[in-house]
C-alpha cells in the first residue's frame, strides 16, 4: 500500500479512537503515543504501519538476536544489567527509567508520566515483569520474568509487546537471568521461549477466533483495593456489539487462567468459572486479594 495512504489511515484511525475514548489527548503528541501503547489492537496497527506487510517469520523472531530480513544488527547493545542494577532505574528523583521484557532492557524515560513514580505503569519499571504484561497480575509475585506455561494467546501478546518496544523505545542492554547469561549470551531458556512463541504464532488464526469469542476483560489494580475486572464493548482490544460477563477462563489443561468477557449463550462452557462473591449478571467484579 502507498506510504502516504497508510499514513492517512494511521492518522484517521488513531484520531478517531482518541477522540472517542479520551478527547483531551488530541493536542498532545506524547500522550497520543503513550496512549496507543496501552492497547494491543493499536500496537498491532502501528506494527503494520511501520513495517508494511511484514512476513510472519520476522514478527515471530522478534525475540531473537537474528534479524531475518537481512538488515545488520547495528543496534545490538553490549551492556549487561544485573537485577539489582536494573532496580535502580525507576525514575526516582528525576532519574532514568528502564524496564526489561524477556531479558531485553529498554529506556522508557520519555514515558515518565506512565512509567515514573506514581504513573499507571510504574510497577514495570526497574524489573523484568514479562509475565505480568499478559496476565495482568501486577503484584510483586506476578511481576516476574518466568513465562513458562502461558497460553498461546499470551505468547503472541508477548511477541507483539516486544516488537512494539523494539520499534518505539531504545533497546539499551540485556538482563542477566533467565534469557541471557552474565556475558549476554542467550540461554537454553531463551531458546525454549522462542520456540513457545513460534508454536503459538502457528496457531494465531485459531487463537484470534477464540479471542473474539472470549475477549479479555479490562483490568485495573490498586494496592489499597486490589484488582477489578470488568467488561465493555471494547475490552481486550476487541470491538463488538455486546458487553458480556467477567468469568475466569481456564485452559484445557487447567494450568492457565485469565479473565474473559462471556456472552450469555456461552456461560455454561466447562472452561468458565464464576468469580466468588460476584453476582452472575454483574459486568464488573472485584477479585479476591
Amino acid at each position: 500500500m502507498n506510504k502516504l495512504v497508510k499514513l492517512s489511515l494511521a492518522v484517521l484511525l488513531l484520531a478517531s479512537v482518541i477522540a472517542w475514548y479520551q478527547p483531551n489527548l488530541i493536542y498532545n503528541t506524547k500522550d497520543i503515543h503513550d496512549f496507543a501503547a496501552k492497547f494491543p489492537a493499536l500496537v498491532s496497527f502501528f506494527k503494520w504501519f511501520h513495517a508494511g506487510k511484514a512476513t510472519n517469520s520476522k514478527v515471530e523472531d522478534a525475540s531473537s538476536n537474528e534479524v531475518e530480513d537481512g538488515s545488520p544488527e547495528l543496534a545490538e547493545p553490549t551492556r549487561i544489567f544485573t537485577k539489582e542494577e536494573l532496580a535502580k532505574y525507576k525514575g526516582e528523583n528525576g532519574g532514568d527509567i528502564y524496564l526489561a521484557l524477556m531479558g531485553r532492557v529498554f529506556d522508557v524515560t520519555r514515558g515518565r508520566d506512565y512509567y515514573g513514580p506514581g504513573g499507571g505503569y510504574a510497577f514495570f519499571s526497574g524489573v523484568d515483569g514479562s509475565r505480568a504484561f499478559v496476565t495482568g497480575d501486577f503484584k510483586p509475585e506476578g511481576l516476574i520474568d518466568d513465562i513458562t506455561g502461558l497460553g498461546s494467546q499470551d505468547y503472541i501478546g508477548l511477541r507483539d509487546w516486544l516488537d512494539f518496544y523494539m520499534k518505539d523505545y531504545q533497546y539499551i542492554g540485556k538482563l542477566q537471568g533467565l534469557f541471557y547469561d552474565a556475558d549476554g549470551k542467550t540461554t537454553e531458556y531463551y531458546h525454549d521461549a522462542k520456540q513457545w512463541i513460534k508454536e503459538a504464532s502457528n496457531y494465531k488464526e485459531d487463537e484470534d477466533l477464540f479471542k473474539e469469542k472470549f475477549p479479555m476483560c479490562n483490568i485495573e489494580y490498586k494496592p489499597e483495593e486490589g484488582s477489578r475486572v470488568w467488561c465493555s464493548t471494547k475490552s481486550g482490544g476487541i470491538q463488538r456489539d455486546w458487553v458480556g460477563f467477567p468469568r475466569s477462563l481456564y485452559s484445557a489443561d487447567s494450568k492457565n487462567i485469565r479473565c474473559a468477557c462471556t456472552q450469555e449463550t456461552d456461560l455454561n462452557d466447562s472452561l468458565l468459572k464464576e468469580y466468588p462473591n460476584c453476582p452472575k449478571d454483574a459486568t464488573s467484579c472485584m477479585l479476591p486479594k
